[in-house]
């Protein structure tokens, strides 16, 4: 499928079943960047390549699906710090759904956001869901539609000389002759 009918078939989907699903269930209907947080996350489906971390011991890891969509949401928002994403967290219950965090209680904290941050860093998640989605939408066609600029640029091979003052001619030495007055210096 090429990524312009996976996308207007997303933008089909999304409008007449997703998007109104999401509205009943909220109290109120979705501002604008939350629909295009729903649908950046249904295209990137980033829920695929965040998986569970296995762990034997210890307390349970945070869900890392909804901490990989809260990421996604920070970029979508343009929060500068992750302090301001977990206050939008708080704050709007309808993200925080989209997030997949049901209860304000399940927010975790900021260094657990750092953790989770890292650990997709480390495991290199942008770069896969990048490769997912070239490998899915580009690869099977071929692109060739390469544009070079080739006008030719008058340039000068050498730099042009610089203009100099031209220097005084030397005075003679020894004792002033009669009638010849010394210039003052500068």
């Amino acid at each position: 499928m090429k990524l312009r009918e996976a996308v207007s078939w997303l933008r089909g989907t999304l409008q007449r079943n997703l998007i109104p699903c999401l509205e009943e269930c909220g109290e109120r209907p979705l501002t604008e960047k939350e629909r295009q947080l729903v649908s950046i996350l249904e295209l990137l489906q980033i829920e695929k390549f965040a998986g569970r971390p296995v762990q034997r011991f210890g307390r349970k890891p945070w869900e890392r699906q909804a901490l990989a969509r809260a990421f996604v949401g920070k970029a979508v928002y343009n929060h500068p710090t992750t302090r301001a994403t977990i206050a939008a967290l708080q704050g709007s219950p309808v993200f925080r759904c989209i997030c997949g965090l049901v209860r304000p209680s399940e927010i975790p904290s900021e260094a657990t956001f750092s953790r989770a941050f890292g650990e997709f860093a480390r495991h290199g998640l942008g770069e896969k869901v990048h490769e997912a989605l070239v490998a899915q939408y580009v690869k099977p066609t071929l692109l060739g539609h390469i544009s070079r600029d080739a006008t030719a640029i008058r340039g000068r091979e050498k730099p042009t000389a610089r203009l100099r003052p031209p220097k005084p001619a030397p005075r003679k030495k020894g004792p002033l002759r009669r009638g010849e007055v010394r210039a003052p210096k500068p």
